[in-house]
């Protein structure tokens, strides 16, 4: 095999397809990056049987074959490569795989190993899909997985159920204190489906997703995978197997205080009473909403903070405890410049919702100690 690339566009693939190559596995093969120039492309593949990632890279075939390369030192060895503009790479192997890679005056020599023993990416079945822009899926996810639980406790917590109905596709993540819902509309009905889409995989996902509100991505829906296809680009997940949380249960129309605060002073102040809070802190933020103005206060090892925000409210007065990073979380997500909370009693969650429920968020309260605050 002999391959000629630009720099630069061989890097943008590495970089690519690097994401779905594991960094511990007991199968040496799966640490490599396949180079398939069998087909009439030039395609560079990751995969960890669970996740995986392939891209068509610019290039030149002199010659077909595959190999597959080890992935660290493939990558330091076309990172540290000359930086002038539109380099040239060749890459050349042998019958036994070993592997030339040459770029100007310099020369390296690697061991390759042979690309026919490197796990494929599944076959997905292409019937059921759906399109939306690129722009609008990274915004999506980005806007609901900070809400994925980080431990495996509960499998289903560390992924996001994507649930298509008719012309709405809603994403939604919770892990046990809160739970974020996005809805967008899609351009066209389709066919009902559910998947529980892992949450390392959507990681991933946004960070090699840099088309805007005119680049198309297309999702395929399987029993066990997800595909989402964009830029020659094909990235592939298995799903979480099981029925996801009934979330609909846990939602509530109903309210006792309802306010309505401008979205970036309320961020601010939050933000600030963060500084006084340690990882494992369990003290939440307590906010004592009165007529027109919620008077925001949290006590730590660190410190004390006391702030006031101008709100409207409707409803009772409350004195109600929170994580302020959780609230944090959802306020930075929000592009509304005025936004609205609905809560009830100090023991039951708060919502942050819009009207046309683009977005709603729910959190759950944390105990205190009313005589103390």
């Amino acid at each position: 095999m002999k391959l000629q690339f630009k720099k630069s566009d061989l890097t943008n693939a590495i970089n690519i397809v690097s994401k779905a190559v594991p960094s511990k596995t007991t199968m040496s093969i799966l640490e490599c990056i396949l180079l398939d120039a069998s087909s009439g492309k030039i395609q560079l593949v990751g995969n960890d049987t669970e996740f995986g990632i392939e891209t068509v890279c610019e290039g030149s075939i002199v010659e077909p074959g595959k190999v597959a390369l080890e992935s660290k030192i493939f990558s330091e060895i076309i990172r540290r490569l000359p930086e002038a503009q539109d380099v040239e790479v060749t890459i050349e192997t042998d019958s036994r795989n070993n592997t030339v890679i040459t770029c100007e005056n310099s020369v390296f020599k690697i061991a390759g190993r042979d690309g026919n023993e490197f796990t494929a990416l599944p076959k997905i079945d292409k019937t059921q899909s759906l399109s939306l822009s690129q722009f609008t899926l990274k915004q999506i996810i980005s806007q609901t997985i900070f809400s994925i639980a980080m431990n495996d406790s509960n499998k289903k917590m560390t992924g996001e159920l994507f649930e298509i109905q008719d012309d709405n596709l809603t994403v939604t993540s919770l892990d046990g204190h809160r739970i974020s819902i996005r809805q967008v509309k899609l351009n066209n009905s389709y066919d009902s489906a559910k998947a529980i889409v892992p949450g390392k995989a959507l990681n991933e996902l946004v960070k090699v997703l840099n088309g805007g509100i005119y680049d198309e991505v297309i999702m395929y829906f399987s029993k066990n995978h997800i595909m989402f296809e964009f830029n020659n680009t094909l990235v592939v997940t298995r799903l979480i197997d099981g029925e996801y949380f009934h979330v609909a249960q846990m939602l509530s129309e109903d309210y006792e205080t309802k306010i309505t605060v401008n979205r970036k002073n309320l961020l601010d102040c939050l933000e600030r009473s963060t500084i006084f809070v340690r990882d494992n802190d369990k003290q939440p933020l307590v906010l004592k909403i009165e007529e027109n103005v919620m008077g925001l206060k949290i006590t730590t090892d660190l410190g004390t903070m006391d702030a006031e925000v101008a709100i409207k409210k409707i409803g009772n007065d409350l004195m109600i405890g929170f994580n302020p990073k959780f609230l944090v979380d959802a306020l930075k997500n929000i592009e509304d410049e005025e936004i609205s909370i609905y809560m009830s009693i100090p023991r039951s969650p708060c919502f942050i919702r819009d009207d046309s429920k683009s977005y709603n968020y729910m959190i759950l309260p944390v105990n205190f100690n009313a005589d103390a605050v």
